[in-house]
C-alpha cells in the first residue's frame, strides 16, 4: 500500500536515520491528525519537486501541538521522464476544477489556463490570481493523493498569442481538434522517443473550452507548427478531451504502462 504523500515547503538537507522536527502549515497539520496517524506509522514528505522522504513518527500527530516529529529512514527521488504541457481553455469552475486534479493524478507537469475566444468565462485581475491559487491547491492535493513527487506548476492565465510565447522552444505543439478529419498521438509524436533523450522532450497540448477553438485560433496554432489530432467522431465535453488527450499522449511517451 502507498504511504501518504505530503509537499512540504522546507527543504529537508538530511541523512538517512536522523531525527527531524518540524512546524508545518496549520492546513497540512489539520490534514495529518484527520488521518489519525500514530507513533511509528510511515508517511512520505515531498520537501521539493521529484525529492522527498519516507519518514517514521515518532509520535502520534496532534493537531494542537503543531510539530511534526519522526526519523527520516528513506530518500526518494524520481526524474521527470516526460515533459507534458496541458494549454486548457477555462471552463466553468468544477469542470476547470475536475481537469486540474485528473490530469495532475496522470501526471502532467505544467498547466496554462487558455482564455479562448469561446470560453463562457472570462478572469481579470484579483479574480483571475485567485483562481490561478485555486487551481494550484488542487493540483497540490491531486498530486499528494496520487503519490506523486512532481506537481504541476499552473501558470496565470493567458491568451493564445501569449501561451504561444511561453511554449518557444518547445518540441511539439498537439492541436486536439474536434473538427480534425484524421490524426492520432501515435502519428503526431513519430519519432520522439523520450525514454532515450537526455532530457525530457517538451510536448504542449491544446485543448479548447466549451464550443472548442474557433477556425481562427486552429489556424493561428497550426501556423506556428501544431500537428492537429483527432480524438475520434464522437464530441467529447471540455474536461473529457482534456483527460484522454493527456492520458493518450503520456501513454505513448512511455508512462501510464506504455511501452
Amino acid at each position: 500500500m502507498a504511504l501518504p504523500h505530503f509537499f512540504i515547503e522546507q527543504a529537508l538537507d538530511h541523512t538517512a536515520g536522523d531525527e527531524i522536527s518540524l512546524r508545518p502549515s496549520t492546513q497540512l497539520m489539520a490534514h495529518l491528525h484527520a488521518l489519525r496517524l500514530k507513533a511509528g506509522q510511515s508517511i512520505v514528505l515531498v520537501d521539493r519537486p521529484g525529492h522527498g522522504w519516507k519518514m517514521t513518527l515518532a509520535a502520534p500527530v496532534l493537531k494542537k501541538a503543531g510539530v511534526l516529529a519522526g526519523t527520516l529512514v528513506e530518500e526518494l527521488s524520481s526524474a521527470q521522464k516526460t515533459s507534458v504541457t496541458l494549454v486548457q481553455g477555462i471552463s466553468a469552475s468544477m469542470r476547470m476544477d475536475q481537469t486540474i486534479r485528473q490530469v495532475t493524478e496522470l501526471g502532467i507537469a505544467r498547466i496554462i489556463p487558455l482564455e479562448a475566444q469561446r470560453c463562457t468565462v472570462r478572469l481579470r485581475g484579483a479574480d483571475a490570481h485567485a483562481k490561478t491559487q485555486r487551481w494550484q491547491r488542487i493540483a497540490q492535493e491531486a498530486a499528494q493523493q496520487s503519490c506523486q513527487l512532481w506537481c504541476p506548476d499552473i501558470d496565470p492565465v493567458v491568451g493564445l498569442e501569449d501561451a504561444l510565447r511561453m511554449l518557444e522552444g518547445y518540441d511539439l505543439l498537439l492541436l486536439f481538434w474536434e473538427e480534425a478529419q484524421s490524426g492520432s498521438v501515435a502519428d503526431a509524436l513519430g519519432g520522439l522517443l523520450l525514454q532515450q533523450a537526455e532530457t525530457p522532450v517538451k510536448i504542449a497540448l491544446f485543448v479548447g473550452p466549451e464550443g472548442g477553438f474557433s477556425l481562427e485560433e486552429a489556424q493561428t496554432l497550426k501556423a506556428q507548427g501544431a500537428r492537429v489530432v483527432s480524438l475520434g467522431a464522437t464530441i467529447l465535453r471540455t474536461e473529457t478531451a482534456a483527460v484522454v488527450a493527456s492520458a493518450l499522449t503520456l501513454y505513448e511517451l512511455g508512462a501510464l504502462g506504455g511501452s
